[in-house]
Parts: C-alpha cells; sequence; structure tokens
C-alpha cells in the first residue's frame, strides 16, 4: 500500500529530454535586441527566448525550465508585446524554414546570421 502511494507523488516524467540552446542574432553583423527566438520541434511543445541588448537569447522550454526539445528544430521570429523593437527582417526569414538545427543533448549554440536582401522587411506590429 505505502508503495502505491508514494509512487503517485513524484514530479511528472512527461517532459522530453532538453538540450540547452542559446545564441545571438544578428542583421548584417549588428545584434537585433527585442526579438523573440521560437525553435519549433516537429512534434510537441517550441521553446522561445528573448534577445538582449547585444542580441544574446536562451531559450525557455517552460517558465523556469532553461532548454529545448531534443531534434530537428525550425527556427522562427516575432516581437513580444511591448518590444521597442522596430527591425525589420528580410521575408525570407518570416518563414519557420530560414534556419533549420538538430538539436543535441548539452550545450547547443546557435548564432542566427541574417543578411539584407533587399526585399521589404517584415516588422513588428504597432503595439
Amino acid at each position: 500500500m505505502a508503495f502505491t502511494l508514494l509512487s503517485g507523488c513524484g514530479g511528472s516524467t512527461d517532459q522530453p529530454e532538453l538540450g540547452e540552446v542559446s545564441g545571438v542574432v544578428t542583421l548584417d553583423g549588428t545584434p537585433v535586441a527585442g526579438v523573440n527566438v521560437v525553435f519549433k520541434p516537429d512534434a510537441g511543445r517550441a521553446a522561445g527566448g528573448n534577445t538582449d541588448a547585444e542580441g544574446r537569447y536562451t531559450l525557455q522550454y517552460l517558465d523556469g525550465v532553461e532548454g529545448c526539445k531534443l531534434g530537428p528544430n525550425t527556427v522562427g521570429f516575432d516581437w513580444p508585446p511591448g518590444s521597442a523593437n522596430t527591425v525589420g527582417f528580410p521575408a525570407k526569414y518570416n518563414g519557420d524554414a530560414a534556419f533549420k538545427f538538430d538539436v543535441k543533448p548539452g550545450s547547443n549554440t546557435f548564432d542566427l546570421k541574417m543578411e539584407s536582401d533587399g526585399s521589404k522587411p517584415v516588422v513588428p506590429l504597432e503595439q
């Protein structure tokens, strides 16, 4: 009887194995601040993180849980509510196919280097 009671008291095992993911977002070599970087696995929960003043980001899987689901991930960008960022991205980076990475166990560094291509940039919606 005691075993049955204790087995239900443990934490959830639904969380997948995660890899730590960080990097820098740049546009034409200049850091991009105030952008939300989103890594989307083929199946399951996405992970995201906002860039700081130097364009650095670290992904969070859940509130207070750093990391990203292992395996292939596509990368998307958006602007968090209230972002002061007015930098637009070339349209080719607006979809989920511009960057793809395979997240491995342990620490992963993925720098997201974008370059202008003369297309009309995708900009944040007015807040």
